[in-house]
């Protein structure tokens, strides 16, 4: 009988235990042979679309570079249009703006202005003021779209660098073309940066204008010179592409077979290139690691086949491996979130258990260190919360912006002073968010270029038909890497109004003692000078006894001696001193007006009354007709229809709105020989607990010097024999001190005089 027939299997199962091992061991190796090839071919694969990516990642980082530096340049220009230099056409201090910007960017040529013709009127480089642009292709650019523009690539005349130019439009107010703000960048900052990347040696960067001439070429070689076309058949190539982005193989000029990479810039998505980067890298260097990879996988599947008669210690791998597994799954609970995850150590090698327990420590510190950035997270909001609390009680109004001039921050006061909804200014451009910030952004500038505050005192801001005075300090930020600046205003116009109203006292109050002194002195003199003049008068009075009877007696005719004074004008010479004496005798009177209260009885009057009343007195001045021709003032009366009413003197009133127009008839004198019509306003106003009335006038106007001495007694700007400089002294004692109103100036050189009274409307107890 014949013994059944044995399968494979059962015959391998009969070897021996070496042979059953070895055969195991070249079964396993068998799939991990297979699988070690097929990876290799597929890792060199992967190399060589590795080394395609990374050209084209190369690409990427360079046109992301090119980006860069267009935002930097364009943003650089919308700042330097911002400034007040450049937006007033100032070209002496765009001239210096310029040469400062040189001077801190190296990696700019020029900086420059042109009118709307073409020609430089400011530059960075006074060589080039007057020089023709308007053929240039970024001032065409510029002034066709009214979008910014990009020049074609030239070299520097100086440096031989390359250099492209930017540039953006400027618009007058009716959307024409006023000019173009240029600047001229160099190029060979992206031979610096390529220099600084990490790549092969066999890559090759070249960036083409337009037209094909390379504007860059890295590394340096004779054979891809700068300015020159690209090699024809690469340039067709990437010219005629249906796409901006393109990778193609061809020979490079020396003939070496390539990969290259290229991308077309555009300045917009409807504008044609203005730029086009090339990267290039040799087959045969480029692929070389790929070649590599093969080989050294092959030899792998070789060595991995011999050590497959190791297997022996699978058990050991096992165990390792429960341990591995048991690792991996904390570590991905882990990076799930779950921090409670940790590993077991309580089996497998020793190595594999020291692993989980250092794996499981690093999972405490990193379960410690979350709770600890928490808990600062929620310290830092704290603290957020209550800097934005001290900002928003701040009684000053805060202003924060950036380096680019844009506002970050409005606290409640600013937004209530200028009267903005914070939503509509935050992010905007401070001079076109805040008007107010417009005129003073050189300040801002400087506070953040010289690293430190600036205060500017007193600056004027017009509220209706309220004028207040702002201190306004500026703070530049330089820690942390924030730049910017903080700008605080305070309102300081009752304060400064105060301080002027205490000066002006205290120079009163020091002339008044004075004055009572002198005045006292002078009437003693005056008196007896004008009784011995009246004396003089009635002895040669001819219809007089007494006279004739002592012209008798000495046989005299008294008509001939009368007759003798008056041909000698001896008589006319008595009148004069009369005249003069009785002058100085009113003089004296409004001195001692300094030194006593008014003891007059106040009554209840209308404010408009008097001040009509005041215009028929001035109109009816026999002084004001002669020299002034108070006639032909045009007077503009502003009155409510009610009456305002006011305690008060009223003759004293009359006689202080009697000087006002004296004073503003004077400074019209002359005004109409400037083709103005001069004219007086009267403005009646009714305030809560007080009436008040303005005069102003079209005249000269006056400087700050002569507004802040114009109340000083014997002060005055008319020629000598014109007037005392007591007037409004006296018009100023009425006011404050007879009254308990205020009197206040205000002027400017060329924008006439306005002088505001305020009285109140009850006498004060």
């Amino acid at each position: 009988m014949k013994a059944p027939a044995r399968t494979t299997s059962g015959r391998l199962l009969n070897r021996s235990m070496a042979t059953l091992l070895v055969a195991v061991a070249l079964l396993a190796a068998l799939p991990a042979t297979l699988a070690i090839l097929w990876t290799s071919f597929e890792a060199r694969g992967r190399a060589e679309a590795e080394v395609t990516a990374n050209l084209v990642t190369l690409t990427r980082s360079l046109a992301a570079v090119q980006e860069t530096i267009n935002r930097q340049a364009l943003g650089m220009l919308e700042t330097l249009r911002a400034t007040r230099a450049v937006a007033q056409r100032d070209l002496p201090a765009a001239n210096r703006l310029f040469t400062t910007v040189l001077a801190d960017r190296p990696e700019l040529s020029n900086v420059f202005l042109t009118d709307a013709g073409g020609r430089v009127i400011a530059s960075g480089l006074p060589p080039f003021l007057g020089q023709d642009l308007s053929d240039r292709k970024y001032f065409r650019d510029a002034a066709a779209s009214k979008r910014p523009g990009i020049g074609d690539f030239i070299f520097g005349r100086t440096t031989g660098k390359p250099i492209l130019v930017y540039a953006i439009p400027l618009l007058d107010g009716n959307g024409d073309l006023a000019g173009v703000l240029g600047l001229s960048y160099f190029l060979d900052g992206y031979e610096r940066f390529v220099a600084g990347l990490a790549m092969p040696p066999h890559v090759r960067v070249t960036l083409l204008d337009p037209s094909g001439r390379r504007m860059v070429a890295y590394p340096p070689s004779p054979v891809y010179p700068l300015g020159q076309p690209a090699f024809p058949p690469i340039w067709e190539h990437v010219r005629d592409a249906a796409a901006d982005a393109v990778t193609f193989t061809s020979p490079r000029p020396t003939g070496q077979e390539a990969l290259f990479s290229s991308l077309r810039l555009r300045q917009f998505p409807d504008a044609p290139p203005y730029l086009t980067i090339i990267l290039s890298s040799a087959r045969d260097e480029a692929f070389a690691e790929a070649d590599l990879l093969l080989r050294r996988g092959l030899t792998l599947a070789v060595v991995a086949g011999l050590l497959a008669l190791a297997l022996a210690r699978l058990a050991g791998r096992a165990a390792i491996g429960r341990g591995i597994e048991s690792l991996d799954q904390a570590a991905a609970a882990l990076a799930g979130g779950d921090l409670s995850a940790r590993a077991a150590v309580d089996g497998g090698a020793a190595e594999v258990r020291r692993l989980g327990e250092s794996f499981n420590a690093m999972a405490d510190t990193i379960e410690i260190r979350q709770h600890e950035l928490a808990d600062a997270a929620k310290a830092m909001e704290k603290l957020r919360g209550q800097l934005s609390n001290i900002l928003e009680s701040m009684p000053s109004a805060i202003i924060g912006l950036d380096a680019a001039g844009r506002v970050t921050h409005l606290n409640a006061q600013a937004a209530t002073l200028f009267g903005l909804p914070r939503e509509t200014v935050i992010g905007r451009e401070a001079a076109l968010a805040v008007p107010f910030l417009a005129g003073h952004m050189d300040a801002m500038e400087d506070a953040l270029r010289q690293r430190r505050s600036l205060l500017l005192e007193c600056m004027p801001l017009r509220r209706g038909e309220d004028d207040r005075l702002m201190n306004m300090l500026f703070y530049p930020l330089v820690a942390n890497g924030a730049e910017g600046v903080v700008i605080r205003l305070d309102d300081v116009t009752e304060r400064e109004r105060l301080r002027e109203l205490m000066i002006q006292t205290e120079k009163m109050m020091s002339v008044g003692g004075l004055a009572a002194g002198m005045a006292h002195e002078i009437n003693n003199p005056l008196g007896s000078i004008l009784q011995a003049a009246q004396v003089v008068e009635l002895q040669l009075d001819p219809a007089l006894p007494a006279n004739q009877e002592a012209a008798r007696q000495l046989g005299l005719d008294l008509a001939v001696v009368r007759a003798y004074l008056e041909a000698r004008k001896v008589l006319k010479f008595l009148a004069g001193i009369r005249e003069a004496g009785l002058r100085a005798a009113s003089i004296v009177s409004s001195m001692l007006e300094f030194s006593r209260q008014s003891d007059s009885r106040h009554v209840q009057a209308d404010l408009r009354a008097m001040a009509d009343k005041s215009l028929s007195l001035a109109e009816s001045d026999y002084d004001l007709k002669k020299r002034y021709d108070f006639r032909h003032i045009s007077i503009e009366r502003d009155y409510p229809e009610e009456p305002v009413s006011v305690s008060c003197a009223p003759t004293e009133i009359e006689q202080v709105l009697l000087n006002l127009f004296k004073n503003a008839a004077h400074a019209l004198a002359g005004v109409a020989q400037e083709g103005k019509v001069p004219t007086i306003a009267v403005r009646v106003r009714s305030l809560p607990e007080a009436g008040e009335i303005v005069v102003a006038d079209n005249g000269p106007g006056m400087d700050e010097a002569t507004r802040a001495r114009v109340f000083e007694p014997f002060f005055t700007t008319k020629p000598a024999g014109e007037g005392t400089g007591l007037g409004l002294s006296v018009s100023y004692f009425i006011i404050v001190n007879n009254h308990g109103g205020s009197i206040r100036m205000d002027a400017e050189p060329g924008a006439g005089t306005r002088c505001t009274i305020t009285l109140p409307r009850r006498e004060p107890s």
